[in-house]
């Protein structure tokens, strides 16, 4: 089931001594749970978002490149710049799962991709050896918030130059598999992070309780 919202926005501005409002109003699409199954809609979502905001990059979190394909192929006909951010070589088991038939057809596509160090997700990791830092402790609260994916594709995107810093972007993620959120962020360097902004949520998942506890599964 997929839940609608109206996002409103009012500005208030003073001209000749009187307040003028105004406003716009954007659709979020909100999931009851988190996975795999709302792929489709997601990249509806994200499609619609960016003819209205004239957005030209859209930055995607891919571990084997599926889903990277998936948001290429959908705007191929689209003047939109598409970036495949998947994990660093070592994160995995096998040490690197991005499929190879999938970075071809990326490449076909005019898609980036980019491989590089999980500048969040290695905080955490490092946390055992050497202790809570700033960055471990901004991580969790971003995953808390089921954000720390989006944000993190985006400052990767960035320390490659594959973004300039304030640039506007589109970041596309999922519940481990697939895609469920979209959130408009104006892009910034991990150097930089909490100047990061977040503009709009286009698609979010209320839970991620099954997608979790499935992933967590599979892990054993």
């Amino acid at each position: 089931m997929v839940l609608i919202k109206f996002f409103v926005r009012l500005t208030c501005l003073i001209n000749n001594n009187k307040i003028v409002m105004s406003m716009f109003q954007r659709i979020t699409t909100y999931f009851e749970e988190g996975g795999n199954e709302n792929t489709e809609e997601t990249i509806n979502a994200t499609i619609k978002a960016l003819k209205e905001l004239e957005i030209k990059k859209v930055v995607v979190a891919s571990t084997s490149g599926d889903s990277g394909v998936k948001v290429a192929e959908s705007l191929k006909n689209f003047d939109i710049k598409v970036i495949v951010v998947g994990h660093q070589y070592g994160f995995t088991t096998p040490p690197q799962k991005f499929k190879t038939e999938n970075l071809k057809r990326l490449k076909e596509l005019g898609a980036e991709v980019y491989l590089g160090s999980d500048v969040l997700t290695n905080s955490i990791r490092q946390r055992e050896r050497l202790g809570h830092s700033s960055l471990s402790i901004i991580t969790q609260i971003l995953s808390t918030l089921k954000l720390k994916v989006n944000i993190e594709i985006v400052l990767k995107a960035t320390d490659a130059g594959l973004l300039s810093p304030g640039e506007r972007c589109v970041s596309l993620a999922g519940s481990h598999s697939g895609l469920d959120t979209s959130v408009v962020f104006d892009a910034n360097q991990t150097a930089n992070i909490l100047e990061i902004k977040m503009r709009e949520i286009i698609a979010i998942p209320i839970t991620r309780e099954k997608a979790n506890a499935t992933y967590m599964q599979n892990r054993k």
